[in-house]
């Protein structure tokens, strides 16, 4: 079954509102905890419900580089590729997006203001999506293309470009 913020009929505002009206009860049904709409959208986009302020952040994902490999292992993606330990990669990091808010409404506007014309990159299946770096220093080579870009997620319209 489709989900309603992915209705094309509705305006693109009023689709992100719903989220966030979504996610935010969800987050204030556990309090200083992530709450995100499922398991894909994760790494794109979470909120927490500040419970003794009262107040709401989100959080986005952006493309950062984990330049040592102790970022690798505490990010738990200490796997072999192409047989080869992971040195240095680029990897998924969490950032907050907007300051602590009240509503779902003052939540968006301040998301709305963070995502404007920066740029982004969608992941399709793969939510715990990295690109192993070691040696590929090239400027052409896929993952640098991504570094510090926002996260976006293909079905989830919460970036401007979709």
């Amino acid at each position: 079954m489709r989900a309603i913020y992915e209705e094309q009929r509705i305006p693109l505002q009023i689709r992100r509102l719903m989220i966030f009206t979504k996610l935010c009860r969800k987050a204030r049904s556990y309090p200083n905890e992530f709450a995100y709409l499922n398991t894909k959208t994760e790494l794109a986009l979470k909120v927490v419900y500040f419970e003794r302020s009262n107040r709401y952040v989100a959080y986005g994902g952006v493309f950062d580089y984990a330049h040592t490999r102790r970022e690798i292992l505490e990010k738990e993606i200490d796997k072999i590729h192409h047989e080869e330990l992971v040195m240095c990669a680029i990897i998924i990091k969490a950032q907050a997006f907007t300051n602590p808010v009240r509503t779902p409404l003052a939540l968006l506007w301040q998301w709305n203001k963070q995502v404007k014309n920066k740029p982004c990159n969608y992941v399709y299946d793969n939510p715990h999506h990295f690109f192993a770096v070691n040696d590929e220093l090239e400027k052409d080579y896929l993952p640098h293309e991504y570094h510090k870009h926002l996260l976006a997620i293909k079905n989830l319209p919460l970036w401007d470009d979709v």
